[in-house]
């Protein structure tokens, strides 16, 4: 789920058909850089969870497809054409987030594809609190010859407000609400109904260690329009509320699931859910509204 995955974008960016041996073009609405040596496309569309749009903000946890329509230039043998297709994510100009160099290792057969169309992609699960910036670089290759195509564009990652999040005295990296039925991050107060949720937290450090453990308190609540609860639980972590837990493992992720059963409706649903230290004063408390339908 969760790291960065290969994957491209839909940017609505034109190249100019790209027939000839150089072209360089510059999107100046997302700042997306295009370099045609040798190879080249119609046109570049980005995706954002499956849809075209033309932005160079992404939430924290989008999926993020790039995809290169009608590539020509490549060498052909015996009616077949070798692409090469590498993507990697830099981020402050200067750390490499992610490396793929070689997204189409399974294709060392060649395609006969024609129009030929090339998908890379992401997920942008990456860090938004110090004002990162950062670089998707897409590289289509020739594997029998020497043409080259370099696409990138710049972006930065923008907090989620479905969440609304109170910490005390914590550090924690990540925080946010995971539809587990379609593998996505919940970016609206919106859900289907059937679907089961995840509130995630990562990262989460700072509880006083006794004899190696640290204790933790989960609760979760979740109450209708009517002021009707759905769903109590004082503390998801009961069974090791004496004995303690690996301060790792809490680290690693804190998760509270959601099941919505059956039934009328009552919009919204307000959902809430703290992580205490039960040896101090530190507390993390998440609330959402949130729309079923």
């Amino acid at each position: 789920m969760k790291k960065i995955i290969p994957n491209l974008i839909a940017l609505l960016f034109i190249c100019g058909s790209c027939q000839f041996n150089q072209s360089v073009s510059k999107d100046l609405i997302t700042g997306a850089y295009s370099r045609a040596d040798g190879i080249g496309s119609d046109d570049v569309v980005m995706e954002i969870n499956g849809k075209a749009e033309t932005r160079n903000e992404f939430f924290y946890g989008e999926k993020i497809n790039f995809v290169f329509n009608n590539v020509t230039g490549l060498t052909t043998v015996d009616g077949k054409t070798y692409p090469g297709l590498a993507i990697y994510i830099i981020g402050n100009e200067k750390d490499t987030l992610f490396s793929e160099p070689d997204v189409l290792k399974n294709l060392n057969d060649g395609t006969e594809l024609s129009p030929l169309q090339l998908h890379s992609n992401f997920v942008t699960a990456l860090p938004n609190k110090n004002n990162e910036k950062y670089k998707a670089i897409v590289i289509i290759s020739d594997k029998k010859g020497d043409g080259k195509h370099t696409f990138e564009l710049p972006f930065t990652i923008k907090e989620n407000k479905v969440l609304k999040i109170k910490n005390k005295d914590f550090a924690y990296s990540n925080i946010y609400l995971w539809d587990e039925t379609t593998k996505q991050v919940v970016i609206a107060d919106t859900a289907d109904s059937s679907h089961q949720l995840m509130l995630i937290l990562e990262g989460v450090e700072g509880f006083k260690i006794i004899d190696g453990k640290a204790f933790a308190l989960f609760s979760l609540e979740i109450t209708d329009a009517n002021g009707n609860k759905i769903l109590s639980s004082p503390n998801m972590f009961s069974n090791y509320e004496t004995t303690g837990m690996s301060p790792e493992d809490l680290k690693k992720q804190v998760i509270a699931r959601m099941n919505f059963t059956g039934g009328r409706i009552n919009n919204p649903y307000k959902i809430t859910s703290k992580l205490k230290d039960k040896n101090s004063e530190k507390e993390i408390e998440v609330t959402t509204a949130l729309y079923l339908e």
